[in-house]
């Protein structure tokens, strides 16, 4: 369990659980709400046992619904976009083994609140994810101006990440341990696979790149732009990089917010979130489509 998931100020929904109903995808599964913190919600889900695979799963990171970005609605009319980060069964197996459906207990952190007026907008949902790149973009902007080419240094950190991320392949950490289902992804569809020599090569070409342009072309996938349409994504490709990238702001604005006033600590963990960001984003590309995001230049 990460810092800042053990220091969240938690706050009990108790007496009477609150009803809520979580959206998966295309699944939409009835929930109650168990508690609650600054930064996101506890729920006890009730899911079909054939969605967590013929054999369940022995670790949250196995199950399918782990790290995946969900549609929160609470009675009440309250709606938040949000990503499920933990998941833990909520009974004893032998007692349920011959259930259709299992309960878990899922931890979930807000990526944004959903407003009324946005809601079953297409058109404002796609604004408000470019407002929100802008905004993560224009504060590493404020940020090179008012640190004076610190940011430029985020070069050499990034280097400095790809290189320990090099040391711990060749160690007990292989890509096969860190990046499994990735792997398994991008070797079934011809995707750049996650250790292989393409892929460290285009990590190599990216960490030349500067920081805010490598930022840049993470966020791209957030917007309707014709570089897409000129990447030719198919559904499936276009589904997973938004994810990634819609987690990725979240998580540069986590990082922004929590270290602005540290900057080293900032720029070392920012190297390390754009090495793993571009591995997971380069596994769902393939090779040509890889080289054409890897050039995308910017005006």
């Amino acid at each position: 369990m990460n810092a800042d998931r053990r220091n969240s100020t938690r706050f009990a929904v108790a007496p009477t659980r609150v009803k809520a109903r979580l959206q998966v995808g295309r699944d939409v599964y009835k929930a109650e709400l168990l508690d609650e913190s600054m930064a996101g919600f506890a729920l006890s889900v009730e899911v079909p046992r054939r969605k967590l695979g013929e054999n369940g799963f022995t670790c949250e990171a196995d199950c399918p619904f782990f790290g995946e970005i969900a549609r929160l609605s609470i009675e009440g009319n309250s709606q938040y976009e949000i990503q499920i980060i933990s998941i833990v069964p909520r009974e004893d197996e032998s007692s349920s083994a011959t259930r259709t459906k299992v309960s878990l207990r899922l931890g979930t952190r807000v990526v944004r609140e959903i407003y009324q007026e946005d809601r079953n907008s297409l058109g404002r949902n796609l604004r408000l994810i470019g407002a929100v790149a802008v905004a993560v973009i224009f504060s590493f902007y404020c940020t090179a101006h008012s640190y004076s080419g610190q940011l430029a240094a985020m070069v050499p950190q990034a280097e400095t990440a790809l290189a320990q991320i090099s040391s711990l392949w060749s160690g007990g950490n292989s890509p096969e341990r860190i990046y499994r289902k990735e792997i398994a992804h991008a070797s079934a569809h011809g995707f750049v696979i996650p250790g292989s020599d393409a892929m460290n090569d285009l990590l190599a070409l990216a960490q030349k790149q500067p920081s805010l342009h490598r930022v840049q072309k993470v966020m791209l996938f957030q917007q309707d732009s014709p570089f897409l349409d000129q990447m030719n994504l198919s559904t499936l490709q276009l589904r997973e990089v938004q994810k990634i990238a819609l987690e990725a702001g979240a998580e540069m604005e986590r990082l922004w917010k929590q270290l602005q006033n540290n900057q080293e600590i900032f720029e070392q963990r920012l190297g390390e979130l754009l090495v793993n960001l571009e591995t997971r984003i380069l596994a769902n590309l393939t090779p040509a489509q890889a080289e054409m995001w890897m050039h995308v230049q910017f005006g």
